[in-house]
């Protein structure tokens, strides 16, 4: 438990002295990447449902919003990383050095990204410029994005 933003002795025996941050282009590559693995995955069920992919129901692009969703959370919680991240070696790491959490992963993807996105993506660009590579959403979760 944090005591007015600094860690307990014992939080402080568990958090790694140094990390390696990953940048923004490393982080950007792998965005890529699961964007490309979810893209298939709604290629798949597009053609397995036998639908137009230019009008598809609405009904099946919630379940698909719901399915990425759920890829995100369900992979950073568990693995602390994406298929993309696992790709390019680097993974999703709490401030303190904790396992991941339902709640700040779930906040991180869904309305940090969101937040992070709007006004022309600056919350992601700000990993560009940040000492330790911190876009808005992994701020927000406090997260880093670390070289596994």
């Amino acid at each position: 438990m944090e005591l007015n933003g600094e860690l307990t002795p014992e939080q402080e025996q568990i958090v790694p002295t140094e990390y390696r941050y990953a940048g923004f282009w490393i982080r950007f590559v792998a965005s890529l990447l699961d964007g490309i693995v979810m893209m298939a995955l709604q290629f798949l069920i597009y053609f397995i449902a036998g639908v137009d992919m230019l009008e598809p129901p609405a009904l099946l692009n919630l379940a698909l919003t719901i399915v990425s969703i759920a890829y995100y959370v369900i992979m950073t919680v568990l693995l602390g990383q994406t298929l993309g991240k696992m790709a390019l070696g680097i993974r999703v790491v709490r401030k303190d050095g904790g396992p991941n959490g339902w709640g700040w992963i779930l906040l991180r993807e869904t309305i940090g990204k969101f937040v992070s996105a709007l006004i022309l993506m600056i919350g992601y660009i700000m990993a560009g410029f940040d000492s330790k590579k911190r876009s808005l959403h992994d701020r927000m979760s406090r997260t880093y994005v670390v070289k596994a």
